[in-house]
């Protein structure tokens, strides 16, 4: 693999390979940015409301619950194989040998792929809808105008995919 040369190369060849959760997160978060900023344009205009209403401040306690949802769905599919990358792939991860410095419920999960795989797929499908639901909705929470605010998501996510490797491939 040939070595990047540029700062913006060479930042996202370090994510990717030195911390790939946080790549997962990166690319998770590019992802929903772009569905959530579309579903809610088209939601609305198609709902007959007024694109450009003004709209209230959100409390801080719904913003909580949001992070919270986020963190909750990270935390079962990190406990899972410490990987997060079903947030990107949509399915359940591979199963590895038991692994002696996991923990208690690392070792459990690991007992339940082998034993229980449908009851293991169903964990890992929470922990997914969890995480974008999260993310979803601390999108959703911005508060400016649903035109703007939807626009503002997709752009942002288009181009979070974009600076990335400069092709939309993960679209």
């Amino acid at each position: 693999m040939p070595e990047p040369c540029g700062y913006r190369e060479r930042f996202f060849f370090q994510l990717k390979h030195s911390h790939p959760n946080a790549y997962a997160i990166y690319l998770m978060i590019s992802i929903v940015s772009i569905w959530s900023g579309s579903w809610y344009l088209a939601d609305t205009w198609a709902s007959g409301q007024d694109l450009l209403a003004p709209v209230s401040a959100v409390a801080p306690v719904v913003a909580a619950k949001h992070l919270f949802l986020l963190v909750l769905g990270l935390t079962m599919l990190y406990i899972d194989d410490q990987s997060l990358d079903e947030l990107v792939l949509m399915r359940t991860s591979r199963l590895k040998p038991i692994d002696r410095r996991r923990g208690q419920w690392g070792k459990a999960v690991v007992y339940l792929k082998r034993h229980y795989p449908n009851l293991i797929a169903v964990y890992t499908y929470i922990g997914i809808i969890l995480s974008w639901c999260g993310t979803w909705g601390l999108l959703w929470d911005i508060p400016i105008q649903p035109f703007w605010r939807s626009w503002m998501t997709i752009a942002l996510g288009f181009l979070m995919l974009y600076v990335d490797d400069l092709k939309l491939t993960e679209v």
